[in-house]
């Protein structure tokens, strides 16, 4: 068999084979990595409403009684229409007091404040209803397992070398191998990453494991044997995870330029689940300022209201309003708010309808979503795509982007196809790696 041929047959089954040449290019990471400077955007904040969010409680309004059960009329704000529910019975129901009622927005203080900055995409068909399937096709483009996540995909693409380029506090966050994950949601944990020879990393002038002269010995004597190991070490695979572990311990510098914040106290009634969100997007968005990250995952759970739906649903969606708003704040404060790129999903909807009568029923889940964009390049102000009256997705003209009942329907790969492409990564090797079958619509033009 001759070279070509052999290689041919590999690709299509998968095998990979690395040349010489590969193995070259490999051992020039290290100079590569040290010339590389700070990421310096765009950045990407991925924020999931874990459970499945109900479309028709914020941006996906309808008034049929059997589909929604807080309000009468349809609101707008701009050429965004969203649901105009008043979260006082979520106030009574929980004893919210009037001093943390703050934490709670509403739909209409959060399309006001952002309408013209939103870009609303409705009638996503995820093509599910499980969780685990539907947080991979809102977060990947695709239901099947194996494919990273979008923030992974980012980051390796914009930053294959970055020291902590993907961090997620949540959600799906898989990223098959492509890039390391860096847990967001931890202050602790990463100080100990920071910090490692600090013997409490939030005491940076406090005990040291070793002294400043034994801790560089150490790091010396770490890098020549694994100098001597690489020298005489020739299988693919251990060059490959030697040379991971060399630029690993090579980060320091990169990390260095990272510092911590102070992390907000919210009140017990804004509840655990807020802090933490807002938490991970102080953590972000400092990663983001030293140019050490890309992507960030933001995580906020309590979406999956199978009962209680009109309290916890919106509740819950209070929650991510407010803590989009947090976010929003800290990009701006830090100088980065013309730098950042905003995705907002769930693992899916709710419904079509309640599963019973009362206070205490529920929505189930449903395949058809929304997503939502804003941040730099996003022409905000927009709705594509809709719903009918059964919460069946409408299609779409592919180049008008309006309603139209010969055009397309909106799929997670649809979406995915449109973010790579507005990301600039759709000719890249990771993306044509991880290739996605669907239709092309410009949803950012």
């Amino acid at each position: 068999m001759d070279r070509r041929k052999f290689l041919e047959l590999a690709s299509l089954s998968g095998l990979a084979v690395a040349a010489p040449s590969a193995y070259a290019l490999l051992r020039d990471r290290e100079a590569r990595a040290r010339a590389a400077a700070p990421y310096r955007g765009p950045f990407w904040l991925l924020i999931n409403a874990g459970g499945g969010w109900d479309p028709i409680y914020c941006c996906d309004p309808k008034t049929d009684g059997e589909q929604n059960r807080l309000y009468t009329s349809i609101a707008s704000a701009g050429e965004i229409k969203y649901a105009p529910i008043d979260p006082a019975h979520v106030f009574d129901a929980y004893s919210i007091a009037p001093e943390d009622q703050q934490y709670f927005m509403t739909n209409q203080t959060f399309f006001e404040r952002y309408a013209s900055k939103l870009l609303v995409v409705n009638g996503v068909d995820t093509s599910t209803n499980n969780h685990e399937s539907g947080s991979r096709s809102i977060w990947s483009g695709r239901v099947l397992e194996g494919y990273p996540s979008l923030g992974a995909l980012l980051a390796a693409s914009k930053a294959p070398e970055g020291a902590m380029a993907f961090l997620s506090g949540g959600g799906h966050d898989n990223t098959a191998g492509i890039i390391p994950l860096t847990r967001a949601a931890s202050a602790s944990a990463l100080g100990r990453l920071l910090h490692p020879g600090l013997v409490d990393p939030a005491k940076p002038d406090g005990d040291r494991y070793h002294s400043a002269q034994t801790s560089d010995r150490i790091a010396r004597a770490q890098q020549e044997r694994l100098k001597r190991l690489r020298g005489v070490q020739h299988l693919p695979h251990a060059e490959r995870q030697m040379d991971a572990l060399y630029l690993a311990r090579g980060s320091d510098a990169d990390l260095a330029r990272l510092s911590l914040p102070t992390l907000v106290d919210l009140p017990p009634a804004a509840g655990g689940d807020l802090e933490r969100m807002c938490q991970q997007a102080q953590i972000a968005v400092s990663a983001f300022k030293a140019g050490v990250a890309v992507a960030c995952n933001l995580h906020l759970g309590g979406f999956d209201t199978h009962a209680t739906h009109d309290r916890n649903q919106v509740r819950q969606l209070c929650k991510l309003f407010y803590g989009i708003d947090f976010v929003m704040n800290e990009v701006q404060q830090a100088g980065l708010g013309d730098n950042v790129v905003v995705m907002i999903g769930s693992d899916f909807g709710r419904g079509p309808a309640f599963n019973g009568v009362g206070d205490g029923s529920g929505k189930d889940h449903w395949p058809i979503t929304s997503v939502m964009f804003m941040g730099k390049g996003v022409r905000g102000n927009r709705v594509i795509g809709g719903t009918d009256g059964e919460q069946r997705a409408l299609h779409i003209d592919k180049a008008s982007k309006r309603i139209d009942s010969g055009g397309v329907k909106i799929t997670t790969q649809l979406v995915h196809r449109a973010v790579r492409r507005f990301a600039g990564i759709e000719g890249g090797a990771l993306s044509k790696q991880y290739p996605l079958v669907g239709e092309d619509v410009d949803l950012f033009g």
